[in-house]
Protein backbone atom coordinates (compact mmCIF):
# COMPACT_ATOMS: atom_id res chain seq x y z
CA UNK A 1 0.00 0.00 0.00
CA UNK A 2 2.83 2.39 0.82
CA UNK A 3 4.33 1.69 -2.60
CA UNK A 4 1.06 2.69 -4.25
CA UNK A 5 1.05 5.93 -2.23
CA UNK A 6 4.62 6.61 -3.39
CA UNK A 7 3.39 6.75 -6.98
CA UNK A 8 1.55 10.00 -6.30
CA UNK A 9 3.73 13.02 -5.53
CA UNK A 10 2.76 14.73 -2.30
CA UNK A 11 2.89 18.08 -4.10
CA UNK A 12 3.17 19.23 -7.72
CA UNK A 13 6.60 20.57 -6.71
CA UNK A 14 7.69 16.95 -6.12
CA UNK A 15 6.79 15.79 -9.62
CA UNK A 16 9.51 14.73 -12.04
CA UNK A 17 9.62 17.10 -15.02
CA UNK A 18 10.88 14.49 -17.44
CA UNK A 19 11.65 10.77 -17.56
CA UNK A 20 14.27 9.26 -19.86
CA UNK A 21 13.07 5.79 -20.89
CA UNK A 22 15.60 3.29 -22.31
CA UNK A 23 14.29 0.63 -24.68
CA UNK A 24 15.60 -1.75 -27.35
CA UNK A 25 19.43 -1.73 -27.11
CA UNK A 26 19.80 1.25 -24.78
CA UNK A 27 21.25 0.20 -21.38
CA UNK A 28 19.84 1.54 -18.12
CA UNK A 29 23.18 3.07 -16.96
CA UNK A 30 23.32 5.18 -20.14
CA UNK A 31 19.80 6.48 -19.52
CA UNK A 32 20.71 7.28 -15.91
CA UNK A 33 23.80 9.24 -17.02
CA UNK A 34 21.71 11.12 -19.58
CA UNK A 35 19.10 12.01 -16.95
CA UNK A 36 21.80 13.37 -14.61
CA UNK A 37 23.39 15.40 -17.41
CA UNK A 38 20.02 16.84 -18.49
CA UNK A 39 19.21 17.78 -14.90
CA UNK A 40 22.54 19.62 -14.73
CA UNK A 41 22.03 21.32 -18.11
CA UNK A 42 18.39 22.37 -17.66
CA UNK A 43 17.81 22.75 -13.92
CA UNK A 44 14.75 20.47 -14.22
CA UNK A 45 14.24 17.33 -12.15
CA UNK A 46 14.87 14.56 -14.68
CA UNK A 47 14.99 10.86 -13.86
CA UNK A 48 15.48 7.69 -15.85
CA UNK A 49 13.24 4.66 -15.73
CA UNK A 50 14.26 1.03 -15.79
CA UNK A 51 14.59 -0.57 -19.21
CA UNK A 52 11.21 -1.02 -20.89
CA UNK A 53 10.34 -3.30 -23.79
CA UNK A 54 9.30 -1.20 -26.76
CA UNK A 55 6.78 -3.68 -28.12
CA UNK A 56 7.85 -2.45 -31.57
CA UNK A 57 8.77 -5.66 -33.36
CA UNK A 58 8.21 -5.23 -37.08
CA UNK A 59 10.17 -2.82 -39.29
CA UNK A 60 8.63 -1.30 -42.39
CA UNK A 61 8.62 -3.89 -45.18
CA UNK A 62 11.97 -4.14 -46.92
CA UNK A 63 13.73 -1.76 -44.49
CA UNK A 64 15.49 -1.65 -41.13
CA UNK A 65 13.34 1.29 -40.03
CA UNK A 66 10.67 1.18 -37.36
CA UNK A 67 7.56 3.33 -37.00
CA UNK A 68 8.41 6.16 -34.63
CA UNK A 69 4.74 6.61 -33.68
CA UNK A 70 4.70 3.10 -32.19
CA UNK A 71 7.19 4.25 -29.53
CA UNK A 72 5.06 7.16 -28.38
CA UNK A 73 2.63 4.94 -26.49
CA UNK A 74 5.40 4.03 -24.02
CA UNK A 75 5.07 7.39 -22.27
CA UNK A 76 1.35 6.93 -21.79
CA UNK A 77 1.70 3.37 -20.50
CA UNK A 78 4.52 4.26 -18.07
CA UNK A 79 3.00 7.47 -16.73
CA UNK A 80 0.77 5.65 -14.27
CA UNK A 81 3.51 3.27 -13.08
CA UNK A 82 6.53 5.51 -12.54
CA UNK A 83 6.98 7.36 -9.24
CA UNK A 84 6.59 11.12 -8.92
CA UNK A 85 4.79 11.70 -12.22
CA UNK A 86 1.92 14.07 -12.80
CA UNK A 87 -0.04 15.41 -15.77
CA UNK A 88 2.92 17.57 -16.84
CA UNK A 89 5.65 14.92 -16.73
CA UNK A 90 7.21 14.44 -20.16
CA UNK A 91 8.86 11.25 -21.47
CA UNK A 92 11.78 10.79 -23.86
CA UNK A 93 12.06 7.25 -25.19
CA UNK A 94 15.58 6.30 -26.33
CA UNK A 95 16.11 3.59 -28.94
CA UNK A 96 19.09 2.35 -30.92
CA UNK A 97 16.84 1.47 -33.87
CA UNK A 98 16.47 3.60 -36.98
CA UNK A 99 13.06 5.29 -37.03
CA UNK A 100 10.81 7.01 -39.51
CA UNK A 101 7.27 8.31 -39.51
CA UNK A 102 4.57 6.15 -41.03
CA UNK A 103 4.20 8.61 -43.90
CA UNK A 104 7.91 8.26 -44.70
CA UNK A 105 8.06 11.76 -46.16
CA UNK A 106 11.76 11.78 -45.20
CA UNK A 107 14.47 9.14 -45.62
CA UNK A 108 14.61 8.81 -41.81
CA UNK A 109 13.96 10.80 -38.67
CA UNK A 110 16.18 11.38 -35.67
CA UNK A 111 13.26 12.14 -33.40
CA UNK A 112 9.48 12.37 -33.35
CA UNK A 113 7.34 14.22 -30.81
CA UNK A 114 3.78 14.03 -29.54
CA UNK A 115 2.88 16.84 -27.13
CA UNK A 116 -0.55 15.24 -26.65
CA UNK A 117 1.05 11.98 -25.48
CA UNK A 118 3.73 13.98 -23.61
CA UNK A 119 6.33 11.76 -25.28
CA UNK A 120 9.19 12.05 -27.74
CA UNK A 121 11.27 9.25 -29.22
CA UNK A 122 14.95 9.80 -30.03
CA UNK A 123 16.89 7.34 -32.15
CA UNK A 124 20.65 7.07 -31.54
CA UNK A 125 21.08 4.76 -34.56
CA UNK A 126 22.40 7.38 -36.99
CA UNK A 127 24.10 9.52 -34.33
CA UNK A 128 26.56 6.69 -33.72
CA UNK A 129 28.08 6.82 -37.21
CA UNK A 130 29.78 9.34 -39.45
CA UNK A 131 28.41 10.22 -42.89
CA UNK A 132 30.80 7.71 -44.49
CA UNK A 133 29.50 4.88 -42.28
CA UNK A 134 32.46 4.68 -39.91
CA UNK A 135 31.69 4.58 -36.18
CA UNK A 136 31.60 7.97 -34.48
CA UNK A 137 33.86 8.60 -31.51
CA UNK A 138 32.21 8.37 -28.10
CA UNK A 139 32.70 12.13 -27.69
CA UNK A 140 30.93 12.85 -30.99
CA UNK A 141 28.05 10.51 -30.10
CA UNK A 142 27.72 12.07 -26.64
CA UNK A 143 27.66 15.63 -28.00
CA UNK A 144 25.14 14.80 -30.73
CA UNK A 145 22.90 13.06 -28.20
CA UNK A 146 23.18 15.99 -25.79
CA UNK A 147 22.18 18.46 -28.52
CA UNK A 148 19.20 16.39 -29.66
CA UNK A 149 17.97 15.88 -26.10
CA UNK A 150 18.32 19.58 -25.25
CA UNK A 151 16.35 20.40 -28.40
CA UNK A 152 13.53 18.14 -27.22
CA UNK A 153 13.53 19.57 -23.70
CA UNK A 154 13.77 23.13 -25.02
CA UNK A 155 10.84 22.74 -27.37
CA UNK A 156 8.60 20.52 -25.26
CA UNK A 157 9.23 21.90 -21.77
CA UNK A 158 10.47 25.49 -22.30
CA UNK A 159 8.53 26.37 -25.46
CA UNK A 160 11.62 27.33 -27.45
CA UNK A 161 10.91 28.06 -31.09
CA UNK A 162 12.87 26.57 -33.97
CA UNK A 163 15.46 28.78 -35.64
CA UNK A 164 16.83 29.36 -39.15
CA UNK A 165 20.31 30.09 -37.71
CA UNK A 166 22.50 27.05 -38.55
CA UNK A 167 24.55 27.56 -35.37
CA UNK A 168 21.54 27.69 -33.06
CA UNK A 169 20.67 24.64 -30.97
CA UNK A 170 17.09 24.92 -32.26
CA UNK A 171 18.05 25.11 -35.96
CA UNK A 172 15.51 23.39 -38.18
CA UNK A 173 15.11 21.38 -40.21
CA UNK A 174 17.79 18.92 -39.08
CA UNK A 175 18.39 16.84 -42.20
CA UNK A 176 21.88 15.40 -41.64
CA UNK A 177 24.67 14.79 -39.17
CA UNK A 178 26.37 17.90 -40.58
CA UNK A 179 23.36 19.95 -39.44
CA UNK A 180 23.62 18.51 -35.92
CA UNK A 181 27.39 18.95 -35.75
CA UNK A 182 27.11 22.58 -36.92
CA UNK A 183 24.70 23.58 -34.15
CA UNK A 184 25.94 24.73 -30.78
CA UNK A 185 24.55 24.00 -27.34
CA UNK A 186 23.19 27.55 -27.18
CA UNK A 187 19.70 28.65 -28.17
CA UNK A 188 20.17 32.22 -29.38
CA UNK A 189 16.75 33.41 -28.22
CA UNK A 190 17.61 32.30 -24.71
CA UNK A 191 21.04 33.91 -24.98
CA UNK A 192 19.49 37.22 -26.10
CA UNK A 193 17.09 37.18 -23.16
CA UNK A 194 19.96 36.58 -20.73
CA UNK A 195 22.22 39.27 -22.17
CA UNK A 196 22.09 42.74 -20.53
Amino acid sequence: MSQADRMLPSSPVDAVALYVVPTDGIPEPLAANIARALTRDTGLWIKSSTWAPSGVDEPFAGTNQYAAQDYLQLGTSLSSRLPDTNARTYFIVLTDRDINSRSRNFRFQYSVHSPMARTSVLSLARLAFEADGTPATMDALALRTQKMLLRIVGEMKFGWQRSSDPGDLMYAPIMSLADIDRTSLIHTLRARKLSP
